[in-house]
């Protein structure tokens, strides 16, 4: 199929929704997911994942009358301009204080565990004026991009997955249900968060050739993520046991335990540019989605140059926590508690509401004369 010039593909959108959601393994949530529910946090992925799959399903469904439209002007159409802009301007805030605090965190594992003398803020800054860049050159750029470094950063994933497991000790998903199976249902409600970005990337719908490929690239990169998840969890869980519950990013202290002999010890570094690139990906895709949200907010037709302010102040708010843990349990944590069950909560409603008017008779008729 002959692609759109300017707009991304099954691929481009593919591999953007697939580096955003599944770099999720190589940060503090596996170690956050065991430290609730211990053993069975390999689990919460695979029921976090079913349960978000519903509303988000419904929200899919909602677009399929409003091919054409974003997700703010889809909140705005069914509930109305004032209204609108209120969900528009919540979802904004809870979409900054979010990238915010993550990209501390991705400052704060370069820091720890390969530039160790290199003040934080330095780090911070410098990931932040790369992800700008990447963020400025636009969305199809960012696209292109993804889908280059797609096969890398998986494949190289899962050869350290592969390489560090080989000290793994299956038996310690034992007992399978961990604290228990009400403790597991308890926590996978809020941690639908880790799917909420699928939510978020409905901002740039228009930028993709069709909805079917939409909806194609969407499950495609939905159901990988779920499966990318659990597995990097369980393996976390063979290879550090107990020893999670204090530990910050199990993916980065995995890969330190690689060695080929003497020669080739620090093996870690090779991994690093392909982890780094992700990276990048990552938040310059967030950068220019919210600078994307805030022009459509505020009616700014070249939202493009709001790029390089969002990210400074993105930067000063994420060095508001002193210390990793401060910013791990107190900040990051109680944004991703409420942030996935309010979006999922959101598109039931919109999908409600288009029923409601009638939406979906009126797209029947209209299809059928």
């Amino acid at each position: 199929m002959k692609q759109q010039p300017g707009k991304l593909g099954i691929r481009e959108y593919a591999s953007i929704a697939i580096l955003m959601v599944a770099s999720k393994a190589s940060e503090d949530t596996p170690a956050v997911l065991y430290s609730h529910v211990k053993n069975a946090a390999w689990i919460i992925p695979l029921l976090a994942g079913v349960i978000f799959f519903v509303p988000f399903y419904l929200l899919v469904k909602t677009f399929s009358v409003h091919q054409n439209k974003t997700l703010f002007e889809l909140i705005q159409n069914l509930f109305g301009k004032y209204i609108g802009f209120f969900i528009g301007m919540a979802i904004f805030l809870i979409n900054s204080v979010a990238i915010s605090f993550d990209s501390r965190t991705y400052a704060n594992i370069i820091r720890t565990y390969y530039f160790t003398t290199t003040p934080n803020l330095i780090i911070y800054a410098i990931l932040m004026l790369v992800c700008a860049y990447g963020a400025k050159k636009g969305i199809q750029h960012i696209g292109s991009v993804s889908y280059i470094v797609i096969f890398y950063v998986i494949l190289s994933f899962y050869v350290a997955l592969l390489l560090s497991a080989q000290d793994a000790n299956i038996s310690a998903i034992f007992p399978i249900w961990g604290t228990g199976i009400a403790d597991i249902l308890k926590e996978s409600i809020p941690r639908v968060t880790l799917y909420a970005d699928f939510f978020i990337l409905t901002a740039i719908l228009p930028y993709v050739t069709s909805f079917k490929d939409f909806k194609k690239s969407t499950w495609i990169a939905y159901f990988y993520v779920i499966f990318h998840l659990s597995i990097a969890v369980l393996v976390f869980i063979c290879l550090f046991d107990v020893t999670m519950t204090g530990m910050g990013y199990p993916f980065h202290t995995a890969i330190r335990y690689i060695s080929f002999g003497r020669f080739l010890s620090n093996i870690e570094i090779l991994f690093l540019p392909i982890w780094l690139m992700a990276t990048f990906i990552r938040f310059s895709a967030f950068l220019y989605i919210n600078a994307h949200m805030f022009g459509h907010l505020f009616k700014i037709k070249d939202f493009q140059y709001l790029i390089p302010s969002l990210a400074a102040i993105y930067l000063l708010i994420g060095m508001i926590p002193e210390s990793a843990l401060d910013l791990s349990v107190q900040f990051k944590g109680k944004v991703k508690y409420f942030a996935g069950p309010i979006y999922a909560a959101l598109c039931i409603l919109l999908w409600a509401t288009a029923l409601f008017k009638g939406e979906f008779k009126h797209a029947k008729k209209k299809n059928s004369m």
